[in-house]
């Protein structure tokens, strides 16, 4: 009875710290692109934003509320951003502010996405 409470003990400890890493995060990459993906007809071409774009940029910062997920939030929009072709980064980074909201970083090739720990 023993030997079968300590593997279930184990187990359950186990299966903590592979969920544990998890249970902060607010935003993952994957969330971040489907957020956002709205919005790549208006960085490449200009023209009106979708409501949809200003939803996930939006939501995309209410959800990168910690440090952690700002940083990979902001290296998901980085590399994600380096395989548009055509994209407009000054479009880019203006929705933010079309949206009504900020962000706390510069979508840019050369952002350095260790810097940014808080909402500007």
């Amino acid at each position: 009875m023993a030997f079968k409470a300590a593997i279930l003990i184990s187990l359950i400890v186990s299966s903590m710290l592979v969920i544990a890493p998890h249970v902060y995060a607010k935003i993952t990459c994957e969330q971040a692109t489907a957020l956002l993906t709205p919005c790549i007809v208006y960085g490449v071409f200009g023209g009106v934003v979708p409501p949809a774009c200003c939803y996930g940029v939006k939501k995309s910062i209410e959800l990168a509320n910690t440090t952690e997920d700002r940083r990979l939030k902001c290296q998901c929009v980085k590399d994600g951003a380096a395989n548009i072709p055509g994209l407009n980064y000054t479009r880019v980074n203006e929705l933010p502010a079309i949206c009504g909201t900020t962000s706390p970083y510069i979508v840019s090739p050369k952002t350095d996405c260790s810097k940014y720990a808080s909402i500007s």
